[in-house]
């Protein structure tokens, strides 16, 4: 029940820190190139416990919910919708010798800071893949597809492990 309810506030003050504040940011001549998403931790972190079923409908209503806030019309809903379909798999590859089922939530003092960003690059990176091919919808944009994709990538997987450095707790052993 615990883990439920942080999950609920930890769910609460990501998306409202991404629409109020992370949002707001100008970036200036960068705008249309970097969209940096602190949301996407949520998905990242989420437990791997849980059914991959669960997981797909926890991304569908985080999807839904900044599809609202920033009226995107679906697409961040399919991307994140994406990202849970891919994180499973991802997760196999690169498991270590710490066996993820005995992890409640997968941060940067659960796994090997390496393979984490290794880990949060790639689907951040796929994510955003997704995110900017729905959005131009049009393989003939594709260089600057992968240009916004690897800058918005670079920009989240940034923002996110410093934020898991400054949020969250070591554990102790």
């Amino acid at each position: 029940m615990n883990l439920v309810f942080s999950n609920i506030l930890r769910f609460i003050f990501l998306v409202l820190v991404q629409v109020f504040i992370v949002n707001q940011i100008d970036l200036g001549i960068f705008n249309s190139y970097v969209s940096p998403l602190i949301y996407l931790s949520f998905l990242l972190t989420f437990s791997t416990k849980v059914s991959k079923y669960t997981t797909m409908v926890v991304a569908l209503i985080l999807g839904i919910t900044i599809d609202m806030f920033l009226n995107t019309e679906g697409i961040h809903t399919s991307a994140c919708l994406f990202l849970a379909l891919v994180r499973p798999l991802l997760l196999r590859r690169i498991q270590t010798t710490n066996p993820l089922d005995n992890v409640q939530e997968l941060t940067v003092y659960t796994e090997d800071i390496q393979k984490y960003a290794l880990y949060s690059f790639l689907l951040i990176g796929a994510f955003f893949f997704w995110l900017f091919l729905m959005e131009e919808f049009s393989f003939i944009s594709l260089p600057i597809i992968l240009l916004k994709t690897l800058l918005s990538t670079i920009v989240s997987t940034f923002l996110i492990l410093i934020g898991q450095y400054l949020l969250y707790q070591k554990p102790k052993n």
